[in-house]
């Protein structure tokens, strides 16, 4: 028995044996023979850059096509783009003028052999960033400058702005980065005097288009002030006196409640993040509007305010209340703003009653709504709150994304609109940071200047 255990363990030891040189190598086989090159090879020039399509060769071990190319005239600094042995195509770009340019192309195999060369010729058009400088708009607007232009391919850029200082000598004093296909940066805090400026703009590659110089008067701008210097309100949630409502908001789809006397006057007392004095409007429910309708929460929801006095507006600013944890308090997350200076009177649309001014005044669809009103209102901005990380949960919040709650959230009129000026500002709201159709607004002010 003892002889037998020795056999049946000497059998299983020699085909452990057999078995661990049968183990397959999976690796891919190696050689020295080069693969073969490209053929058929064609080159369509593009901004900036171009596009090189080929024929590659049979080669089974075929891993791909290296393109070795530079981007100056004198080939100083080779670079190297890649593109798999699925593909047909290599894109280059970050050429700075439209020189013809020599490309080299290599078919590597697996191996890591590579091909006898073959070299192509580009001259790529128009770089973007000269494209891009060629639709640069610059214009003053209140207490500064600002800048329009046109991006349609979605070029990552820089713009720097730069102004003469204390020495007289041109001193860089912002960069504004972006790829929007339709770019506008703001640039404040300058005096309402004719300066010398300078516009630059780059791309990733760090080429550069002409810059631009030029002398520009910024527009004065002051605070529009909601109290005057004995601190009487001059700014009045529209259809309300105080706490008391005339009823003509209940037309207009105007945030109806109220809560527990925190008026607008809580949004022009100085006090910037306040736990207690804000200016608070609650649940907006179709209930309020129509009786015996839904209490369910409803979007969009509008509040409007009367300025008291016409003014052009460059930007405006608000606090939400100072709740823990921060950022719980709602504000408008996605909104627009609206103005004008002669708001249709409630008997002027339909015949007159609720039913028609509701279509009128709000978008709901129960109701029937149509929001013709913004057929006689100009849009001054449309806005989305967005902290520095991207964070929604106040869980979530970065120290930056604390600071820039803290320091207020701004944001800027359509400088297209800035020249024109509005007594009613009417807030259309379509969403919250919390999903609750109101808000708690500790602070608020607007910038610009008076119409008289």
């Amino acid at each position: 028995m003892k002889r037998k255990l020795i056999y049946i363990l000497f059998g299983t030891a020699l085909f452990v044996l057999y078995q661990c040189e049968e183990v397959k190598d999976w690796h891919d086989p190696t050689d020295n023979i080069p693969p073969g090159i490209v053929t058929n090879v064609k080159v369509e020039n593009t901004y900036g850059g171009a596009k090189i399509t080929y024929t590659l060769p049979s080669d089974n071990d075929l891993l791909g096509v290296k393109a070795v190319y530079a981007l100056d005239e004198k080939g100083l600094e080779l670079r190297e783009a890649f593109s798999s042995a699925f593909r047909d195509t290599i894109v280059l770009e970050g050429y700075a003028d439209t020189r013809e340019y020599p490309v080299t192309l290599y078919t590597i195999d697996k191996s890591r052999n590579e091909s006898a060369p073959v070299q192509v010729t580009i001259k790529p058009l128009t770089a973007p960033v000269n494209l891009i400088m060629e639709s640069l708009k610059v214009n003053s607007t209140f207490g500064g400058i600002y800048m329009t232009w046109e991006n349609p391919m979605r070029q990552a850029i820089a713009i720097s702005i730069y102004r003469k200082n204390a020495e007289g000598e041109m001193a860089l004093y912002d960069t504004y980065y972006s790829d929007a296909p339709s770019g506008r940066a703001s640039f404040r805090g300058f005096e309402a005097v004719s300066q010398n400026f300078r516009f630059e703009m780059r791309d990733r590659w760090n080429n550069y288009a002409a810059p631009l110089d030029t002398l520009l008067t910024p527009l004065f701008e002051t605070e529009i002030v909601g109290k005057d210097e004995r601190g009487v309100m001059i700014w009045k949630q529209w259809g309300w006196n105080g706490n008391v409502a005339d009823g003509s908001h209940l037309y207009r789809g105007d945030m109806n409640r109220l809560i527990n006397g925190r008026t607008i006057d809580r949004a022009v007392d100085g006090v910037e993040m306040s736990g207690s004095a804000y200016w608070h409007c609650s649940n907006n429910v179709l209930g309020d509007f129509v009786p015996g309708e839904s209490e369910s929460n409803l979007f969009p929801y509008y509040f409007t305010i009367d300025m008291g006095r016409k003014a052009s507006y460059s930007r405006f600013r608000w606090w939400m209340r100072d709740r823990s944890p921060l950022y719980s308090a709602e504000l408008p997350l996605e909104f627009e703003v609206w103005g004008t200076n002669n708001p249709k009177a409630l008997s002027e649309i339909g015949n007159g009653s609720k039913e028609d001014n509701l279509k009128y005044w709000t978008g709901w669809p129960q109701v029937g709504g149509t929001d013709e009103w913004k057929n006689d209102w100009v849009k001054l901005a449309d806005c989305y709150m967005r902290l520095p990380s991207g964070a929604t949960n106040p869980n979530d919040l970065t120290n930056e994304d604390r600071e820039f709650i803290r320091a207020g959230i701004e944001y800027e009129i359509d400088p297209d609109k800035t020249d024109q000026s509005f007594q009613y500002i009417r807030f259309c709201v379509y969403s919250t940071n919390t999903g609750v159709p109101q808000f708690m607004i500790s602070e608020l002010k607007f910038w610009g200047s008076y119409a008289d």
